[in-house]
């Protein structure tokens, strides 16, 4: 239908001039002022840190595969050899399905800016995975780790971890408010997906807590361990041959650091290797140990990750990190009985698919049925 113009004054139509319809004016963003948008807008959508960091992360390193080209301008092509590259550098294909998924978002959020026409990543097929079970360890294993623990954090955490079948960021950002000892309950705050659950653990991690805990009731639950300052040093040899140890150690104050100095022999010792030995034998057993004071500070995600992988390397362990006490936990729990609708709650798990995984791991319920029903024995 074409729209006309009066003319009052002639009272003639004139039709409207092709092009005098005002039009929105797009702005222009660059590669960096497009990212750090695409990492504002997942946050109002709500998705978790982890989320909003892999998803910048691969937008960045798309846009930098793009050397100078906008992002605006990328291609289905563009995005097929990006792919490409990271099949060539050997990485997993779970990571680039992650990569093709996170620009599937990115453009979507362009698309939705205004900024590109049709999101091009979206007319590359996603690949199809294998699946794999989780890997879980056998109780003696877990009892051997939970042995093999020297600090009380080390033993709350790892009794922790697999009596409750928390995520690693989940155990990482409880606060001591959290638990209650004499329910051998805790709270969850913003697990994932953002939604708050209870969890629960036996008498033999609330008896761990316990020791780890002191008087301690508020704050971080696992903040970091004090620590045994060794003290070091250096050595020299005189023109006449014999050998000197130099260091710097607190002065009565404990706040300004003073040089010493010891002769620590002569021709007898012989070697630079010798000399420090000798040193290190001297501040080690005639010198007062500094000892800092367990920071207050929350831990992080993967420092708890390198306490788990360190105990475990303790215990003769191979494969261990921090998930598998979750996968550990679920699968002996199905073996001792527990309902899988029960375990999904434990688990956190919104959908059953989820949890229906572990029933593949748990197969010393199915082998006592196979055994009973079997004609043949």
């Amino acid at each position: 239908m074409r729209t006309y113009l009066v003319n009052s004054s002639k009272d003639r139509a004139l039709p409207k001039l092709p092009g005098s319809e005002p039009k929105s004016i797009r702005r222009i963003f660059n590669n960096d002022q497009l990212i750090e948008r695409f990492g504002r807008w997942l946050l109002v959508c709500g998705k978790a840190e982890n989320t909003r960091v892999n998803y910048v992360l691969a937008a960045k390193q798309f846009a930098k595969f793009l050397v100078n080209k906008p992002l605006t301008a990328a291609t289905k092509e563009d995005v097929r050899d990006f792919i490409g590259s990271l099949y060539i550098r050997g990485l997993a294909a779970s990571t680039m399905q992650g990569r093709l998924d996170a620009l599937r978002v990115l453009f979507d959020c362009l698309q939705l800016g205004s900024q590109v026409r049709a999101s091009v990543p979206r007319y590359i097929t996603r690949r199809k995975l294998p699946k794999r079970l989780p890997h879980a360890k056998s109780e003696e294993e877990i009892e051997r780790l939970i042995a093999a623990s020297r600090t009380p954090r080390d033993r709350a955490l790892i009794e922790l971890g697999y009596a409750s079948a928390l995520r690693i960021s989940e155990l990482a950002h409880l606060n001591v408010e959290d638990l209650n000892l004499r329910a051998r309950s805790l709270i969850v705050r913003r697990g994932k997906g953002g939604d708050d659950r209870i969890g629960l653990f036996g008498k033999q991690a609330a008896n761990a807590l316990r020791e780890y805990l002191g008087e301690r009731q508020s704050g971080p639950l696992f903040v970091g361990q004090p620590r045994i300052q060794t003290q070091q040093g250096g050595v020299t040899r005189g023109k006449y041959g014999d050998w000197w140890g130099q260091w710097r150690e607190l002065d009565a104050t404990d706040k300004k650091r003073v040089m010493r100095s010891i002769r620590l022999g002569d021709y007898e010792i012989g070697t630079r290797e010798r000399a420090r030995e000798a040193l290190r034998h001297y501040l080690e057993f005639k010198l007062t140990r500094h000892v800092r004071p367990a920071p207050t500070r929350r831990v992080t995600v993967r420092q708890l990750y390198r306490d788990i992988v360190k105990v475990a390397k303790r215990a003769g362990i191979s494969g261990m990190h921090p998930h598998v006490l979750r996968h550990s936990c679920a699968t002996h729990c199905l073996n001792r009985g527990m309902e899988i609708r029960y375990l999904q709650d434990l688990l956190g798990h919104t959908s059953l698919m989820a949890t229906q995984k572990y029933l593949h791991l748990a197969t010393a319920n199915l082998k006592k049925v196979h055994d009973k029903f079997l004609p043949r024995r």
